[in-house]
């Protein structure tokens, strides 16, 4: 499959299934809670400071970066997800802080010569069709000094493929992206484009599904991050990485 044809299949699916977004938002909070508080603290927003939010889908991962009084341009592919943002967020006290721009992350020319504090995106990198390519891409568009931060599925976790079989939400088609995304793989990946202080962190145990739907897996969950041996089959991958001075 040509890069083109990745990347429509996902805009199609994604067009197609943001009327959902709600639905799915709102089932989605006790996994959102436990992972704004790792993701956002990971990026570290700052008031003032620009960030450009890859895969920026309905916003679920957006509000709290207005929230702490930045600068932020949210891309994605899917204008239906984009529409649903600008609805959720407009009553937003930093929606004047918002820009929202319906474009692909390997398109060297969508942002011009326009340079971000901090580029970041949650569950993006896989379903981008060439993710090597996707990290020299937008390299270009963070300032000198400019810190990355990554959301991903581990790939060696394995609810996740549970989860993009049964879930209706999900597509395994759509989703298949999660073999691009292997740790070491992604560190590679953020060496040959030229970062800099390239690192992963693992959490969780139980994708949202599970943690969402069966009763008592964050306790059990908190339990099995403490066991050393198990922390490659952590649900998350954290990724983070610099720009040289």
């Amino acid at each position: 499959m040509s890069g083109m044809e990745w990347k429509d299949e996902q805009r199609v699916f994604f067009d197609k299934t943001a009327a959902s977004y709600g639905v799915n938002f709102e089932q989605a909070n006790p996994y959102l809670d436990f992972v704004l508080a790792r993701y956002i603290g990971a990026i570290s927003p700052r008031k003032g400071e620009s960030i450009l939010e890859l895969g920026a889908s309905g916003g679920r991962f957006t509000s709290p970066l207005l929230d702490a009084g930045a600068r932020v341009c949210a891309m994605d592919i899917s204008a239906k997800s984009l529409d649903y943002m600008r609805e959720q967020l407009r009553g937003h006290s930093g929606f004047d802080r918002l820009e929202v721009l319906e474009d692909d992350v390997t398109d060297p020319q969508a942002l011009g010569d326009r340079r971000f504090d901090a580029l970041v995106g949650a569950h993006i990198l896989h379903h981008v069709g060439d993710v090597g390519l996707a990290l020299k891409t937008i390299r270009r568009y963070l300032k000198p000094g400019g810190r990355v931060v990554f959301l991903e599925p581990n790939p060696w976790n394995l609810l996740w493929y549970i989860q993009f079989t049964v879930h209706p939400g999900k597509s395994w088609r759509i989703e298949r992206g999660i073999f691009h995304v292997w740790p070491s793989r992604v560190l590679r990946h953020f060496r040959d484009a030229g970062y800099a202080r390239a690192s992963i962190r693992c959490f969780g145990f139980f994708p949202p599904v599970f943690l969402n739907w069966v009763p008592g897996t964050r306790a059990l969950e908190s339990t099995l991050e403490r066991l050393g041996p198990l922390s490659r089959l952590l649900t998350l991958n954290l990724f983070t990485a610099g720009n040289p001075d």
